[in-house]
């Protein structure tokens, strides 16, 4: 688990880029929304490890992206 102070600077550091990633995905600032916040959530669950920022960087965008294709792909949106 991570620790409030490792939580706060990513969601400060990554959160707006993160939303840009997903509403260019999703067309839908809702549903960019919720879909940043699954990212940020997996990132406290999981707890990833990661070798240096721009490793940091690149796991948030593309969890990001995977999520969004994941949600286009749903049932729940056609």
């Amino acid at each position: 688990m991570r620790t409030n102070a490792e939580i706060e600077r990513v969601v400060n550091e990554y959160a707006t880029m993160l939303l840009r990633v997903a509403y260019s995905q999703l067309n839908n600032r809702a549903e960019a929304e919720d879909t940043v916040q699954e990212v940020l959530l997996k990132y406290m669950e999981k707890a990833p490890i990661f070798q240096s920022e721009e490793h940091e960087k690149a796991w948030f965008i593309r969890v990001t992206i995977n999520a969004c294709r994941d949600l286009l792909r749903s049932f729940f949106r056609s």
